[in-house]
């Protein structure tokens, strides 16, 4: 019965997150490393990552041609996941070595062990709830010419976020925490009762045996009994007759006890072999996955005018096919199979057009001070779990893909630039029909600085903020959004050839970026 139980805890604590949002602004190595606050100041190689007006830039200057290869990943550890299962796991292998006794007729000291170890199981389930693990890789490529009056660019961009939550039932915490009542109980009420009436017993055996050899002695050899015999006997006789009467006292208490335990305990005890017994449906809690695939081939055009005023106006769009996998598996702790993550029968898939436009207005004549706004899939679409594997009282989830804005503002002074991005609008990912979401959403404030240290190396530090909270998202129990994002970066320039290496960390996630580039 335990091993059943412990078995369906890890399998909650190691499924349960609150995973981050999708996020529809790709990040690459070169500007994960200065936090990703890329809107008016990326390389025109990002335009199809974060504002098409990037590729506005580059027409008319000396960029001619750029080809780019980028990978990027972020694992996120919840609310020290890896601790809280370490302990829990050593907390069911104790109690595993000694979970099949007899709890009555065994050692004491097992009893007690039990009752310690379920106690510390049943805090570390409900630690377990809400904590867990996601991951979120991506990748794209992209060729790129820009000419004396547009620039044009062809790219690939692939995104998958997975993640997942257990929500752990207070009726699972309440029906561990009855095992450890019952242990108690049987400590405390039930083992005295065994131990009196094995002593008991060893009593009246004694004495039954000293008057069986007493009566043998008399019946062979009458003159050989002294009075001091005839003392011992009838003393044995008086000893058994009180413990006698004792063991019918224990009688009364026994049934007495009997009947309590059976009222309180008897579906969670099995009489017959002194244990626990435990049915794995009685278990309420539920383990859920989801994760979204993004696939898109794009085309990014863009162009750029100067006024009398000196001030330049870059735009650009990016027209885009989107190839959208949504996968949503759930399944009651005890139905879990894990095999089934990958299965295509939980996998719905649409397919749709979208596009994205951006403009970055330079404020000043040497173009250093710049503003700019970027719109992501102006055209939106929603996709449902697929309802064929949905069991008639699970709820399906919906992953809409709406318009998403963000404004930036960047200062280049050659050898130094500095840039702030804001969301205007919050990503989600997938929801409920009443809007509840399944995972954290993100909106990110960003800042970010570039160093150009030497002719061939740049350095790059950046800070992200997520402005959405995680406290009200379904599985988690943490109050703030450990979000907080330190980055790091640099790049190597080795004439045409370019190496990027981006990296973030925060109390709860660590990721990283690479981008290999041929330009001139």
């Amino acid at each position: 019965m335990y091993k059943s139980l412990i078995t369906i805890a890890t399998i909650l604590g190691l499924t349960s997150t609150s995973a981050l949002a999708y996020d529809h602004f790709f990040q690459t190595g070169r500007s994960l490393g200065y936090g990703s606050a890329g809107t008016s100041s990326a390389h025109w190689s990002a335009a199809g990552s974060y504002n098409p007006a990037l590729i506005g830039t580059a027409a008319g200057t000396s960029n001619d041609f750029f080809l780019v290869f980028n990978i990027r990943g972020q694992a996120v550890d919840q609310d020290n996941t890896v601790k809280t299962l370490d302990d829990f796991v050593q907390e069911t292998e104790q109690f595993d070595e000694f979970s099949n006794e007899d709890l009555l007729e065994g050692d004491i000291n097992l009893l007690q062990n039990n009752i310690n170890t379920v106690n510390a199981i049943a805090d570390a389930v409900d630690k377990l709830n809400g904590i867990g693990a996601n991951i979120d890789l991506g990748g794209n490529a992209g060729i790129g010419m820009a000419f004396d009056r547009f620039a044009v660019s062809f790219q690939l961009n692939s995104q998958f976020s997975f993640g997942g939550t257990a929500i752990v039932d207070p009726a699972d915490t309440n029906l561990i925490r009855r095992f450890s009542h019952l242990g108690q109980f049987l400590l405390d009420d039930v083992r005295p009762l065994f131990d009196d009436k094995n002593r008991l017993e060893g009593d009246l055996t004694l004495a039954a045996a000293e008057l069986e050899e007493f009566k043998q002695l008399v019946e062979t050899d009458p003159d050989s009994v002294s009075q001091a015999d005839l003392d011992a006997a009838q003393a044995t006789a008086t000893n058994a007759q009180g413990a006698y009467d004792e063991a019918l006292l224990l009688v009364d208490q026994a049934k007495s006890t009997e009947e309590k335990l059976y009222q309180e305990y008897g579906d969670i005890f099995d009489f017959d072999t002194n244990s626990v017994q435990f049915d794995s449906d009685d278990l309420k809690s539920n383990a859920r996955f989801a994760a979204i695939g993004w696939f898109e081939a794009s085309m990014t055009i863009g162009s750029n005018w100067k006024y009398k005023s000196g001030r330049t106006l870059s735009v650009g769009t990016t027209l885009k096919s989107v190839h959208l996998e949504f996968y949503d598996y759930q399944a009651s702790a005890t139905a879990f199979d894990e095999d089934k993550i990958d299965g295509d029968d939980y996998r719905n898939s649409k397919d749709f057009f979208t596009a994205d436009l951006g403009m970055i207005l330079s404020l000043d004549r040497a173009n250093r001070w710049r503003v700019g706004i970027s719109v992501k899939n102006i055209m939106g679409t929603e996709i449902e779990s697929n309802p064929v594997r949905l069991d008639e009282e699970q709820a399906s989830l919906f992953f809409k893909v709406e318009p998403q804005f963000r404004l930036g503002t960047s200062y280049n002074a050659t050898w130094f630039r500095v840039s702030a991005d804001i969301d205007v609008t919050e990503s989600k990912g997938p929801q409920f029909a009443d809007g509840s979401e399944f995972f954290q959403g993100s909106q990110f404030a960003s800042v970010g600085a570039v160093i150009n240290a030497w002719d061939v190396v740049e350095l790059r530090v950046g800070y992200r903020h997520n402005l959405i909270r995680a406290s009200d998202v379904l599985g988690s129990n943490s109050s703030s959004n450990n979000a907080d994002t330190l980055t790091l970066g640099a790049g190597l320039y080795l004439g045409p050839v370019q190496f990027d290496l981006g990296l973030q960390a925060a109390k709860d996630r660590v990721g990283a970026g690479f981008q290999t580039m041929i330009a001139w």
